[in-house]
């Protein structure tokens, strides 16, 4: 017997709708299910091996206990609520988690205690060519001070304050995955006629357009075709793998600053570059230049701080990060995207003079500090800047980094291992954000956007899609002349009438020109929990 970890203790159940609980099971065993002692009918069907039980429709609350048997096991699903579920979709800014948000909400996130709001990640795990019928890791995370930092944040602040208003759980099924185009989040088939379609009606060429990224149905298939071989994405994820090793020993191996421990301070009368915190090496002598600085600042902390938890905050270093205080690391990111926000326990800074230092890694961006976000010491309610001028040293200078093959945005990659595994799970409704990742081709994406929701709906049943508004964004290091997903935008206003049972979340206002990733998604949050109410009013 073979069962889904979506069905697994601390679970949210759809509350006042039938709730599918299927499995596998092996020749000569016979599944049981019940709940709190009560039994209900199983159904095994003996071609497929599949078994299915459909638990009557329940009032809000809990808990519950599920057992599953097969006669010599028994499975016992505890503490399981009935309550509204929502499958969250799409990509970056949806599944951007609570402790990116922490500039804006750092006593809210501190003090979370929702019991009751309950968050189940599935495993990103691209396949190609095959339907997964279970969901083969994650687990159900309750809401508390620790565990939400890894929950959806828009997820997170919708389902707070949903339940603050009407006192029912609340389940989240997270499935977006950063960077996802709308093709990857398809199934073969429906991606396969829908660019049939769209060559029928729009290009008419009958031939290959030329671009290997996107919006091609001959680069497509030729894709899929390669992609179906897991032997060769395997041997590719191995290779890229290797290759980005490689490349971060040898800067290891190369950097002046590893080699003579400049994570402690430099000498006061050496000769050194300075930068100025915070900026981009965009139009400077160093845009092209990939490798290792280091940047290096003193700064003087008060006695009353010693004893006390402080935070550094450096805003968004560009590509990838190691920070120090008085020598000692305190944090680390190998992407650009994450906000550094390292908290620094009592002792480790000193009254007086103390070292910060950060050594800064770029493998294929602009390197530098991106403008307008936070850079400072916090103690509480006091901030001392770390803004100004910085010394900096060259560490290492070597060849740029190509990135790795990323097979979770492959067309259809991510529908059949995070969502056709949920079919027939019970839903209140899909909260999707979406789109930014399409901005190439914009003028296939409202065709490929209605076929997706047909697709998950047939997944989910007729649930209610809310999608939000891509933000306004002009680049996060150098500046792009006009918002590249406004013609993205301009899809999803037009598309939103196309769908039944369909609703338009406006973000516009919401983004910020040079963050891809805007922190403020309680507000964003907010807009989706109040389109959301008015519809359940109507």
């Amino acid at each position: 017997m073979r069962l889904s970890k979506i069905y697994s203790d601390g679970m949210v159940l759809q509350r006042e709708k039938k709730n599918t609980i299927r499995g596998t099971f092996i020749e000569g065993e016979v599944v049981s299910v019940s709940m709190d002692d009560q039994a209900y009918p199983v159904s095994m069907n003996a071609a497929t091996k599949e078994w299915r039980c459909e638990v009557p429709e329940q009032p809000a609350g809990g808990p519950h206990t599920i057992v599953i048997s097969n006669g010599t096991v028994d499975v016992t699903i505890s503490d399981v609520l009935f309550g509204d579920v929502f499958i969250l979709g799409g990509q970056s800014n949806m599944e951007l988690p609570v402790n990116w948000t922490t500039d804006f909400y750092y006593d809210e996130i501190r003090s979370a205690n929702f019991s009751e709001i309950r968050h189940f990640e599935v495993p990103k795990i691209p396949i190609f060519g095959v339907l997964s019928e279970t969901v083969d890791g994650g687990y159900w995370a309750k809401c508390d001070d620790k565990e939400v930092l890894n929950f959806s944040a828009i997820g997170f602040y919708f389902a707070k304050y949903k339940q603050l208003s009407d006192g029912v759980p609340v389940g989240l099924i997270q499935t977006a995955v950063g960077g996802a185009p709308v093709e990857s989040l398809m199934g073969e088939t429906q991606l396969l006629e829908s660019f049939q379609e769209i060559e029928k009606t729009m290009l008419g060429t009958g031939k290959c357009n030329q671009d290997k990224s996107k919006g091609c149905l001959w680069c497509y298939r030729e894709k899929l075709a390669k992609n179906h071989d897991m032997d060769y994405v395997n041997a590719t994820v191995a290779f890229d793998t290797a290759r980005q090793d490689q490349w971060h020993q040898n800067l290891d191996a190369h950097d002046q600053g590893l080699l003579e421990d400049w994570m402690n301070p430099w000498p006061v009368d050496g000769e050194y570059l300075s930068f100025h915190m915070p900026s981009t090496f965009y139009k400077t002598e160093l845009e092209s230049f990939r490798g290792s600085v280091w940047l290096q600042k003193i700064v003087n902390i008060p006695a009353d701080w010693c004893d006390q938890e402080i935070v550094v905050r450096l805003g968004t270093l560009m590509d990838g990060d190691v920070t120090y205080v008085n020598g000692v690391k305190v944090g680390e990111y190998t992407f650009k995207y994450p906000p550094r926000f390292y908290v620094v326990q009592p002792g480790l800074f000193h009254e007086g003079e103390n070292v910060i230092t950060v050594r800064l890694i770029m493998d294929g961006n602009i390197g530098g500090a991106v403008e307008k976000c936070p850079y400072y010491l916090m103690q509480g309610d006091r901030r001392i800047s770390l803004e100004g001028d910085w010394n900096m040293r060259i560490g290492y200078k070597t060849e740029g980094l190509e990135g790795p093959t990323f097979f979770n945005w492959a067309p259809t990659a991510l529908y059949g291992s995070m969502l056709y595994p949920l079919h027939d799970v019970a839903c209140k409704a899909i909260l999707f954000y979406q789109g930014e990742s399409n901005c190439e081709y914009p003028q296939y994406y409202g065709k490929l956007l209605k076929d997706m929701v047909a697709e998950w709906r047939s997944l989910f049943g007729q649930v209610p899609f809310y999608m939000a508004e891509v933000t306004y964004w002009l680049g996060d290091g150098p500046v792009y002349e006009s918002d590249p997903f406004a013609n993205v935008r301009k899809v999803q206003h037009e598309v939103v009438n196309d769908i039944p049972d369909a609703y338009l979340i406006p973000t516009y206002d919401l983004g910020m020109y040079n963050d891809l990733h805007p922190q403020n998604k309680k507000d964003v949050a907010m807009r989706f929990l109040e389109v959301f109410e008015k519809n359940e009013q109507k």
